[in-house]
Parts: structure tokens; C-alpha cells; sequence
């Protein structure tokens, strides 16, 4: 056999099997998928982008609280040590938990993180508050937040 005829009988077979399954599933199942075409995906989802056309996230934010009673907002990309990133999610999703207040060990590293990002400026508690992005562009400026929850943790005497 040549190298021709090969390619024709290789060619014939692959498109007899596309049209026989083209064939078999329009007529057993009411639709091609999948032989050729995918179904389409509804929005039927709400709140969701293909819905809204404007994706959304939870993100946090800290406010540190100072003993003469001003606050500042950190980014919480701030709060972490230098070295590799992490997903900030992954990390602080294990603070949105009101139980943080009471483990000794977070409270202790949120106190010696903010202390090392304000020498000389006692810091007597933080907030992480919680709010729902809703991102219009992406331009970062355009973004809009509303407020979710707040987790308050008190610092206390060092330990």
C-alpha cells in the first residue's frame, strides 16, 4: 500500500467517525455535544460576573489601632515578613475568624509585625476589616468596597 492511499483511508476514517458520531448523538441524545460543538452556559447564577459583568472578592484590610488613639490603614501585603508571597487570601482567611482574639500566638505575632512596621509608636490593638470588592475596571482606583465585617484584636500587655 502507498504512502497515498494510507492518508486517504486514514482521512475517510476519521471523518466517517466524526459524522457517525455526529449522527448518533443529534439523534440518541437531542444534541452534537460533544462531537462538534459545546452547549452554551446560561447566567443563571446571581451576583455572578456573567451576570453582572463586574467580578467580585472578599478582601481585607488593617487598621492599627495607637495608644494616643490615632489609626492607620495598612495594606495587608505590609503585614507579612519579606521573602516569598503567598495568596494573602489563603493567609488571612484564617483570621476572619473571631476565635483569632483568642489565640495568644496570632495576637502575639499581629503586636511584633505592627511594632516592626511602627518603632517608637505604641500600637494597643488592629482591626482587620473585611469588605466585598466589586471591581468596575482594571483600573484598581475604579474599584468599589462595602463593608463586610470587622474582626477587632486587642493587644494587651506583652507577653
Amino acid at each position: 500500500m502507498s504512502v497515498r492511499t494510507v492518508r486517504i483511508i486514514f482521512v475517510v476514517t476519521v471523518l466517517w467517525v466524526v459524522v457517525l458520531q455526529y449522527v448518533l448523538f443529534a439523534l440518541w441524545r437531542g444534541e452534537i455535544y460533544p462531537a462538534l460543538a459545546l452547549p452554551g452556559f446560561p447566567a443563571k447564577c446571581p451576583g455572578c460576573p456573567l451576570e453582572t459583568g463586574e467580578p467580585t472578592g472578599k478582601e481585607p484590610t488593617l487598621r492599627v489601632l495607637f495608644a494616643d488613639g490615632h489609626t492607620q490603614e495598612v495594606p495587608v501585603q505590609n503585614l507579612m515578613p519579606p521573602g516569598p508571597k503567598v495568596r494573602l487570601m489563603v493567609v488571612f482567611s484564617a483570621f476572619e475568624d473571631d476565635s483569632l482574639r483568642e489565640d495568644p500566638n496570632a495576637v502575639n505575632w499581629f503586636r511584633s509585625r505592627i511594632a516592626e512596621l511602627f518603632p517608637g509608636e505604641p500600637a494597643v490593638g488592629a482591626d482587620i476589616l473585611w469588605r466585598k470588592a466589586t471591581y468596575k475596571a482594571a483600573d484598581p482606583s475604579k474599584t468599589e468596597y462595602q463593608p463586610l465585617h470587622t474582626t477587632r484584636i486587642v493587644f494587651g500587655p506583652s507577653r
